[in-house]
């Protein structure tokens, strides 16, 4: 029998403010799949149910999103602009008391170099043209903003410039940014001057990179060249250690990413089905192993690093999750999460969890409705495991007391003054091919407190987790509404009484999982 595992809250410790800055932005795919009815649904249910108050989301201007038109398709012809799908999207967003966290891209073909796209919908990644032109447009669309929407709300917007410049290169054919990194710097300086030069209290940033990337080479250009910078943006995930960051022997992995630098190979895998899917298939495997290389808690190691190369900037991570595959549909993914936003409290002012929904067409949508996609709620709607966890975080207080740790469990303790009400968030987690177990917990609280009822609300293997439901089901790669209705209810999370005796309450915590207990004194 294993020895339980007991933690004492002392009520008298120090404590720091709890900001809710993981409820400032979620990730969505690219902008026109917001002109849907499914997506604008769940984009306000996870307003309603997890306080997200920005969206950010790719292709702002694709030529899908209909923006920059030439009237006829002939060289040398001036374009003309359309922004009325982008005022449809904000004004819906608007609607439900959200703001668009605005991601300027892709390049529009009118005013690309050249033809270079990626993904499923076709997104031009090359350099404009003309910077000249390119920054009469983009103090077209700013000023446009301004005259509809009034010059106070736009200020209260965030505009970043691009995404992941740093995943990309001339010769790449899979590239974010088919350009080099001084190319990005030009670009982001003609975008920030354009943007200033209609509302000098427009607020831009970047560098939008991947993996904590070019944080102190972009400030370090903007301080040399002037160009306006505001706040800085980046992009993690527990993987990246998969490309070096903050791991010594990465070079020594066998890593499939590597192909990506190599236009012939990358041609010809591209070009065969079946070597395409031998290609994800290696990336899977990949992505399976590296995690024996990803330490708990490996993302706030690396936002301390980025949170000391930002300075005195604000740092906003406007994507990040776990990038583990199907295990990010269930509580791997919960735990996670719930580990992750509150080890960081404090070192950075906003989050943008990636994506919402598995409404998502970078590779085209998929069919099945648990896949291993980014979303926190599937293309049908349902909430997974991730989805709840975020909803305990938003019922949590504002005053954090220090957090206590044994092992794979962590209880971050919290006090809602408002309501008067001592919680303690529990999560049992660990990387994923690394040693957890289920853990019996005992909570214990200072003489002389006063509980008057308790409840608890687990997202776990058993509880809230709608992708187990989904593998009893024989895992259907289309649902039909009965099987959808089930999914639901096995996703709803459910609060149960919990006995407080002597002050003490006691639980079990099943790997991975995480309980939300609400003490009410």
């Amino acid at each position: 029998m294993k020895p339980i595992k007991e933690f004492t809250v002392d009520l008298n410790a120090t404590t720091n403010r709890l900001d809710h800055y993981w409820e400032l932005c979620v990730g969505s795919c690219h902008a026109a799949t917001a002109l849907r009815a499914d997506w604008r649904a769940q984009m306000t249910q996870c307003h309603s149910d997890l306080g997200f108050r920005y969206v950010r989301f790719h292709g702002l201007f694709n030529d899908d999103m209909n923006v920059v038109q030439r009237p006829i398709p002939a060289p040398g012809v001036p374009v003309r602009l359309c922004f009325t799908y982008i005022d449809v999207i904000f004004d819906f967003l608007l609607s439900i008391n959200m703001k668009p966290f605005v991601e300027l891209g892709f390049m529009p073909e009118a005013l690309a170099s050249g033809k270079k796209t990626l993904f499923h919908y076709k997104a031009n990644t090359t350099p404009p043209k003309d910077y000249e032109q390119w920054g009469w447009f983009i103090g077209e669309f700013a000023k446009h903003l301004i005259e509809r929407y009034g010059r106070d709300e736009a200020r209260s917007w965030f505009f970043e410039v691009w995404n992941e410049p740093n995943l990309g290169g001339k010769d790449s054919p899979a590239a974010f940014w088919s350009a080099d990194k001084e190319e990005y710097f030009k670009l982001y300086e003609a975008t920030a001057r354009a943007l200033k030069a209609q509302d000098p209290g427009l607020k831009v940033g970047g560098p939008a990179t991947s993996n904590n990337a070019w944080i102190a080479d972009m400030i370090g250009f903007c301080k040399k060249s002037g160009a306006p910078l505001d706040f800085i943006t980046t992009h993690q995930y527990p993987t990246d250690v998969s490309v070096g960051y903050g791991v010594e022997d990465s070079g020594a992995f066998a890593n499939p990413m590597e192909k990506l630098s190599d236009p012939e190979e990358m041609a010809q895998i591209m070009a065969s089905p079946e070597k395409m899917t031998a290609f994800f298939q290696e990336m899977s495997v990949y992505q399976s192993h590296i995690w024996k290389h990803v330490e708990r808690g490996q993302l706030t190691e690396f936002t301390k690093r980025a949170r000391v190369e930002a300075g005195e900037l604000p740092l906003y991570y406007t994507e990040w999750g776990s990038l583990a595959g199907i295990e990010s549909d269930g509580p791997f993914g919960a735990s996670f999460i719930a580990k992750t936003v509150l080890d960081n409290a404090g070192l950075v002012q906003g989050y943008s969890f990636w994506t919402f929904s598995d409404i998502f067409e970078e590779q085209g949508q998929q069919p099945a409705a648990f896949h291993g996609g980014f979303g926190l709620m599937t293309q049908h709607g349902v909430p997974k495991a991730p989805y709840r966890a975020f909803q305990l975080l938003r019922q949590l207080g504002n005053k954090l007391y220090p957090a206590l740790n044994d092992g794979t469990v962590d209880i971050y303790p919290v006090l809602k003054e408002k309501t008067n009400v001592l919680q303690a968030l529990a999560v049992n987690h660990n990387s994923l091919l690394h040693d957890i177990e289920a853990a019996d917990v005992r909570i214990k609280l200072p003489a002389g407190v006063t509980v008057h009822s308790a409840d608890i609300q687990r997202v776990d293997e058993t509880n809230a987790n709608a992708l187990a439901a989904w593998k009893k089901m024989g895992e259907p790669e289309y649902i039909n509404p009965a099987q959808k209705q089930a999914l639901l209810s096995a996703s709803h999370l459910v609060r149960e009484s919990l006995e407080v005796k002597n002050n003490c309450f006691e639980f079990t915590l099943p790997a991975q999982g995480i309980a939300l207990v609400c003490l009410y004194l």
